[in-house]
């Protein structure tokens, strides 16, 4: 049987549950059912990551749910990697952004440098969004599973990863990718966070809000004086 020492939840009714699963003869196991709602408590556990995370894109409110409270094999080091990731292609996409608008006079804005500046923008941005969200479950729900509201934020960020692929297929910078990346992230935040913090759509939505119109501007103020600070240094 499952592990029981820890929590399970019904990804249909967010009813806790002592156990996924059991095991019947030889190899096999039986999911078990919900006693509350009826349903598989998470029909997930049999499926690969690939189906579990072509459901999250869809925005499945189920696949956040199975990933943040039932998954087994989501562990602290994929979060950390997840987190390594994001910043490095985010930062990465903005250092090539900011390259790509110089004249080519300015050559050494080109160096890697700046590549450290855009990196550390994206870490204070995405760092900004979870205190806000973290500051909300203390103060207003008393909420304080400090490791669920972590990877939800990282789950809800899993949209700059698209980066990547814009890089290999289009080499420039698209506003209508950037509107469109931004909105994604946006509805994926809202659902992980009303994953982590059991909270409806309308609070959900109204806190993303404030959390990623907040984050934007810091990063939009902090991007010049960081660059400017750093070419008074360097002249």
């Amino acid at each position: 049987m499952a592990d029981t020492t820890r929590g399970y939840w019904c990804i249909s009714c967010v009813t806790p549950s002592k156990a996924l699963y059991k095991r019947t003869d030889g190899s096999f196991i039986k999911l078990l059912e919900c006693s509350t709602c009826g349903q598989i408590v998470d029909r997930y556990v049999e499926c690969e990551k690939s189906i579990i995370f072509m459901d999250m894109m869809l925005q499945e409110i189920t696949a956040y749910r199975h990933i943040l409270y039932n998954a087994e094999n989501f562990t602290p080091q994929f979060y950390m990697k997840l987190a390594v990731s994001l910043v490095l292609s985010e930062g990465y996409v903005r250092w090539s952004n900011f390259a790509q608008n110089l004249s080519a006079g300015n050559g050494i804005k080109n160096n890697e440098v700046y590549l450290y500046i855009m990196c550390i923008l994206t870490t204070i941005e995405i760092g900004i969004f979870g205190i806000i969200i973290v500051l909300y479950s203390w103060i207003k729900l008393s909420y304080r599973t400090w490791s669920h509201i972590y990877n939800s934020v990282l789950l809800g960020q899993c949209g700059r990863l698209a980066n990547i692929a814009a890089i290999i297929w289009y080499q420039g910078s698209s506003i209508i990718f950037q509107g469109l990346m931004l909105a994604f992230i946006f509805i994926s935040s809202i659902q992980s966070t009303r994953v982590a913090l059991h909270i409806g759509r309308t609070e959900s939505v109204l806190l993303v809000t404030a959390a990623f119109i907040t984050s934007l501007c810091s990063s939009f103020v902090l991007h010049p004086l960081l660059i400017n600070r750093y070419e008074e240094y360097i002249l």
